[in-house]
């Protein structure tokens, strides 16, 4: 054997009680559990004490933006992390054409990577990654706001000869092993897409028996129908589904009971055979785009065009009346509850809030937030913010429904140069150990298998990575070794930048990427195709 660890309290990822195990692993698989006496190993790992359980499954991760600047995903995989399915709402860097490479250059370079783009199909993108190689694994949707994009497509009627030209975008990922299609339907340009518009390409997915997820178009007072609205996309297309982190923002004008009537209607879903589910965030406060409160008509020409209209007085004074949507409490003046994730013309303002932002540069805040995306240019719609966003009686349904699997809706990043200058909230840092800390250890939300399940085997079995998420024999060696009472987020609103402590070994594939609470180099990630 390559690899045992020994004595470690083992929760296998299947929901039951934890047990006293040993694990050997030889090569890239566990080849057996129980009390191994007398088994030997190239390497012996003592985990008295510690807590075994396999690596965590992010259902919802956005760590492929940030990845090409930070391949040893260095702030994820040191919480435990091996494997992360990325490309969600509407976001990937492929496919890419003459058309959108401004685009997607300013999103690349607001996510510290300086390098070449070598790729503009899918699979080629794909094929860089694996290049450059990354610590953890990666299951990949396509996104729509991508493939709308390189087709040029604005508005929302495109025509025949476009629809065809995203089909094949679209298929040409299936081909390449995306597990489906993501949409981001509350952002340009996704949300300017017609029903029939997605249910088209989610018709393609379906023919791969592929997925269908999404950022839906809304989760406030059109909460019921855009539910209704996903459902509809992915039954007429054939496909299986998840619905993204959903949760409903407070004090946003959704319906009292929306949110228990969308899960139900969810449910009545999955129990009519649509093989459905849903994932949550584990912190009251969220990321998301800046350019996602102005209305259509400011972006319908594009990103440069949306920042020379965001210079003129005219606009401005006409938006403070014609923002109302995605984060509606910012028309409601809730100021208090936004701060800037990134803004790379504007570096000092990272981090702070909208009503310092105003003090310190003499002006309101809504002029500050105009300002900084006039600035973008063709990166305005990558431009990020934080907000307070949900409550903590939300979270503690959310986490605890048995439809919801538990994700982060972040991107990887590390403690030192320009990527940690623009990921600036504790999501990153240690979003998946909070679900531990916090929810399990502080409030009892979920005993701790409960919580391990949906971190691992739940999201793992829906998204058909089927030796992936449990400890057993056969079972890909994807294995974290933690000391619970050790376990600490470390991260804080304030002070973001700092690894989460009580990780202390992460083996991907068989290899150890993780050892002592420091990162080997050790880069053995895969891309897990769809099967």
């Amino acid at each position: 054997m390559d690899v045992l660890i020994r004595g470690g309290s083992v929760i296998d990822g299947s929901g039951s009680p934890a047990y006293r195990a040993d694990v050997a692993i030889d090569g890239e698989r566990i080849v057996e559990l129980g009390v191994l006496e007398g088994a030997t190993a190239g390497r012996v790992i003592d985990a008295a004490g510690k807590i075994v359980c396999p690596g965590f499954v992010d259902p919802h991760s956005h760590s492929d933006w940030s990845l090409l600047a930070n391949p040893n995903a260095e702030s994820t995989i040191r919480q435990g992390v091996t494997t992360e399915v990325v490309g969600n709402c509407g976001w990937t860097y492929a496919p890419v054409t003459s058309r959108s490479m401004p685009q997607q250059l300013g999103r690349l370079r607001m996510f510290a990577y300086e390098g070449p783009v070598e790729w503009s199909s899918f699979g080629e993108h794909l094929d860089f990654l694996a290049r450059v190689g990354h610590s953890p694994n990666l299951a990949w949707f396509v996104g729509h706001n991508a493939i709308r994009w390189a087709a040029g497509v604005r508005g929302s009627e495109p025509g025949e000869g476009a629809l065809r030209q995203m089909e094949g975008f679209v298929r040409e990922a299936m081909d390449a092993g995306a597990l489906g299609m993501s949409t981001g339907l509350e952002f340009n340009p996704g949300r300017e897409a017609t029903t029939e518009e997605l249910v088209r390409l989610s018709s393609v997915v379906g023919e791969y028996d592929g997925w269908y997820t999404s950022h839906i178009r809304n989760r406030d007072r059109w909460l019921l129908p855009s539910v209704d609205e996903f459902l509809r996309i992915a039954r007429e297309g054939g496909t299986r589904a998840e619905i993204s982190h959903l949760n409903v923002r407070h004090n946003t004008g959704a319906p009292e009971d929306g949110w228990r009537r969308a899960v139900e209607t969810v449910a009545a879903a999955r129990e009519g055979g649509l093989d459905v589910l849903a994932d949550t965030t584990p912190l009251r406060d969220g990321i998301g785009q800046m350019a996602g409160i102005l209305p259509p008509w400011v972006l319908a020409d594009g990103p440069e065009a949306a920042a020379e209209l965001l210079r003129d007085r005219t606009v401005r004074e006409r938006l403070r009346g014609d923002c109302d949507r995605y984060w509606r409490f910012i028309h409601r003046g809730e100021w208090h509850r936004v701060r800037v994730q990134t803004a790379p013309d504007f570096p000092e303002l990272e981090g702070k809030s909208f009503p310092a932002i105003a003090e310190l540069r003499g002006t309101d805040e809504w002029d500050c937030l105009f300002d900084i995306l006039a600035a973008s240019g063709p990166a305005l719609e990558s431009v990020l913010m934080v907000g307070e966003l949900f409550t903590d009686d939300h979270l503690a349904e959310m986490i605890s429904h048995p439809l919801f699997s538990l994700g982060v809706d972040t991107f990887t990043s590390r403690d030192d140069g320009p990527l940690a200058d623009v990921t600036r909230h504790p999501l990153s840092y240690a979003g998946h150990v909070h679900y531990l800390t916090h929810h399990v250890r502080e409030q009892g939300t979920l005993t701790l298998e409960a919580a391990i399940r949906k971190m691992t085997s739940m999201p793992a079995e829906h998204f058909g990575l089927g030796d992936r998420g449990r400890l057993a024999p056969g079972y890909a060696a994807d294995v974290v070794v933690l000391d619970y009472e050790e376990l600490d987020d470390v991260a804080t609103l304030a002070e973001p930048v700092a690894y989460a402590h009580g990780v202390e070994h992460v083996l991907v594939n068989g290899m150890v990427v993780v050892d002592g609470a420091r990162h080997t180099g050790a880069r053995p990630g895969r891309h897990l195709a769809r099967r």
